[in-house]
C-alpha cells in the first residue's frame, strides 16, 4: 500500500508541467476488499457507461474489476439506448420509493430539497468515518469542500475533479490550418479583427467558410469574450457573475456587439450556414473537402482531423489558435472552468443505513492513492505500467486497439464521473499538437508567465473560469419549487433569438428590435430569476 501511495505521489510531483492539486492522497489501507453480500444498485446518467463495444457493465473490465476490488456485488444501471439521459433520471426519481443505491447525475441545484424530502442521504455524520479519503481531500481544499455542501453545510455527494485545476476544463478553442496561413502569408490571428481578416482571406482564396460543430462546440461560449460578454446561444451556459453580480450574458451590450459581428459574417457568407445543424461529423467532412479552413473545436477533434489526413497520406496541418481578444487585447471569457465537474454521485434513502455506509466506503475508493489510479488507468500490468520515469503508461493491451478511445474500457475518469481526473490521463490520450492547443487556449497571457506571475496567474483563472455561475450551487426547496413554474421557456426563447439575430431574420442592429428582445426576455420572468440565482450565489459565497 505504501508503494501504490508513494507512486500517486510521484505522479503528482512529475507532472508538475501544469498546476496540479497537491495529490497527497489517502492509502486505501485493509479497508479492500469489503467483501459484503450486499447487492448494491448503482444509476449512472451518463460518462462511465461501458464502453460501445460491450453489451453490458458485465462485460466491461473497468465496471468488472470495481466489483472485484470491492467484493461486493453491482447491479449497474444507465439510461436505455437511445433515451435522453436526464429524462431518464427524471424518470427515476418520479419514484422516489424505488431508486438505486447510488446515483451519479447533477443533483446540485436541487440537493437541499432531496435531503428535505428524504430521497437522498445527509452524509455529513457518516463521511468523515467511513469515506476518510475523499473527507481528507476536501479538508485539504476548501474550494472544493465548500463545493460538496449544501449552503448549510451538509455534505451530499462525492464530487468529480480534475488534477490540474481546470487546464482540460478549456478543452476546446479555436484552430487554423497552418499551411493556409503560410501561403496566405498570414500570421496567428490574436486579435477579432485579426481573425476575421483571416476568414475574409481563405474564404477569398480557397472559397472556405468559418465552421463549428454547434450542439457540442459552439453553442456555449464561441467567440463572446472578445466582445466584453461571457456566453454563445445557451443559456445554461450564460450565467455568469461578476463583481459578486450575477448576469445573464444574453441581456448584455456586449453580446448584441457579438451578435451583430457574427451576423455581418453571416450576410457576407463568410460563415458556414450549416452551423446552427453542424455536428463532429458533418464538420469533419468539409473541414477534409477544403471547405474550412479557420474553425473552434476540440481538442479530441482537432487530433483526429489531424490523423485523419495523415491516413489519406496528408500533412497534419491543423493546430490550435488563441482566443481572440478584443482590438486592445481584452477578453471576459473562454470556455472553461476551475476543475469542478458538475456531476455528482448520492447515496438515496432506498438504502438502508448499513448499506449507505457500505455504498460510502465504495465510493471513498476513488479518492485512495490506489483509487486514483485505478479510476484513471484501471488495473496495473494488465491495461497500464508504471513507466521508468514515474508515470503511468498504458500498455499495447490499450495503445494497439483500433477502437474509439479504447481507455474507457478500463477506466472511469476519461469523460468524468467521480474521483480526480489524471492530467497525465489527457497526455497519453491526445496528440502533443492537441495538447499544444488546449495550452494554447488556456495559458491566455502566456504559460511561463502563468507559473511565475501570481497576476497573470489570477487573470488566467478569471477568464477561464472564475465568471462562471458555479454549478455546486444548491437552491431552497422554494426556490426550486418556482424556479420550476417560472424558468422553463427562456432558455427556449434565447436560443432561437441567437438563431434569429445570427440569420438576419431579426435585426440585432435595430434598436427597437433589441429592446423588443429584451422585454421578451422579461416576459419569461428574467429579472426575478436573477433574484433567486443572485440569492443563492450570496448563500454559496458565503459557505
Amino acid at each position: 500500500m505504501k508503494k501504490l501511495l508513494a507512486l500517486a505521489l510521484a505522479l503528482c510531483m512529475v507532472l508538475s508541467a501544469m498546476p496540479a492539486l497537491a495529490l497527497d492522497l489517502l492509502p486505501a489501507g485493509d479497508t479492500y476488499p469489503l467483501n459484503s453480500d450486499k447487492v448494491i444498485t448503482w444509476y449512472n446518467q451518463n460518462n462511465i457507461n461501458p464502453h460501445e463495444k460491450f453489451a453490458s457493465a458485465d462485460e466491461s473490465p473497468f465496471h468488472t474489476g470495481l466489483e472485484k476490488i470491492f467484493g461486493v456485488d453491482i447491479e449497474w444501471i444507465f439510461p436505455t439506448t437511445g433515451s435522453n439521459d436526464s429524462a431518464y433520471t427524471q424518470v427515476l426519481l418520479a419514484d422516489p420509493t424505488d431508486l438505486p443505491d447510488i446515483m451519479g447525475g447533477y443533483f446540485s441545484a436541487n440537493a437541499s430539497q432531496y435531503i428535505d424530502d428524504e430521497i437522498i442521504w445527509d452524509l455529513t455524520p457518516y463521511i468523515a468515518e467511513y469515506a476518510p479519503a475523499y473527507y481528507a481531500f476536501l479538508q485539504s481544499h476548501p474550494d472544493y469542500d465548500k463545493a460538496m455542501k449544501t449552503d448549510d453545510g451538509k455534505y451530499y455527494s462525492f464530487g468529480f475533479f480534475r488534477e490540474d485545476g481546470g487546464w482540460n476544463d478549456s478543452y476546446q478553442g479555436p484552430v487554423v490550418r497552418t499551411d493556409w496561413l503560410d501561403e496566405c502569408c498570414l500570421t496567428v490571428p490574436k486579435t477579432i479583427a485579426e481573425f476575421e481578416n483571416v476568414i475574409r482571406v481563405f474564404n477569398e482564396k480557397y472559397g472556405a467558410k468559418f465552421d463549428s460543430g454547434y450542439g457540442s462546440r459552439w453553442k456555449q461560449c464561441g467567440l463572446a469574450g472578445a466582445f466584453g460578454t461571457y456566453a454563445n446561444s445557451v443559456l445554461d451556459y450564460a450565467w455568469y457573475v461578476k463583481d459578486g453580480k450575477v448576469g445573464l450574458s444574453q441581456a448584455d451590450e456586449g453580446w448584441r456587439s457579438y451578435l451583430s459581428w457574427l451576423n455581418g459574417l453571416w450576410t457576407e457568407g463568410l460563415i458556414d450556414q450549416d452551423i446552427l445543424s453542424e455536428d463532429d461529423t458533418t464538420i469533419k467532412t468539409k473541414v477534409h473537402n477544403d471547405l474550412c479552413g479557420i474553425a473552434l473545436t476540440s481538442m479530441g477533434q482537432m487530433n483526429n482531423w489531424n490523423k485523419e489526413r495523415v491516413s489519406a497520406g496528408k500533412e497534419p496541418v491543423w493546430m490550435g489558435i488563441p482566443y481572440p481578444t478584443d482590438n486592445e487585447g481584452n477578453i471576459t471569457a473562454i470556455f472553461g472552468g476551475l476543475g469542478i465537474g458538475s456531476q455528482t454521485n448520492v447515496v438515496t434513502k432506498c438504502a438502508d443505513e448499513d448499506t449507505m455506509k457500505l455504498c460510502l466506503q465504495m465510493l471513498d475508493y476513488a479518492f485512495t492513492a490506489e483509487g486514483f489510479l485505478y479510476w484513471n488507468y484501471g488495473e496495473e500490468n494488465v491495461s497500464w505500467v508504471m513507466g521508468d520515469d514515474g508515470i503511468p503508461k498504458f500498455t499495447a493491451l490499450v495503445t494497439d486497439d483500433a477502437d474509439t478511445d479504447p481507455m474507457t474500457k478500463y477506466n472511469g475518469t476519461t469523460w468524468g464521473r467521480e474521483g480526480i481526473q489524471a492530467t497525465n490521463l489527457l497526455y497519453l490520450k491526445n496528440s502533443q499538437a492537441a495538447i499544444e492547443a488546449n495550452d494554447t487556449w488556456f495559458y491566455l497571457f502566456g504559460k511561463d508567465e502563468y507559473f511565475s506571475d501570481p497576476a497573470v496567474y489570477e487573470k488566467t483563472l478569471d477568464v477561464t473560469g472564475r465568471w462562471r455561475f458555479p454549478s455546486s450551487i444548491t437552491y431552497t426547496t422554494e426556490e426550486s419549487d418556482e424556479l420550476d413554474l417560472i424558468a422553463a421557456n427562456l432558455g427556449s426563447f434565447v436560443e432561437q433569438s441567437y438563431a434569429e439575430f445570427l440569420n438576419g431574420t431579426k435585426d440585432i442592429n435595430d434598436d427597437a428590435v433589441w429592446q423588443t428582445y429584451l422585454n421578451g426576455l422579461e416576459t419569461y420572468n428574467l429579472s426575478r430569476i436573477l433574484e433567486i440565482r443572485q440569492a443563492a450565489y450570496d448563500r454559496y459565497a458565503a459557505r
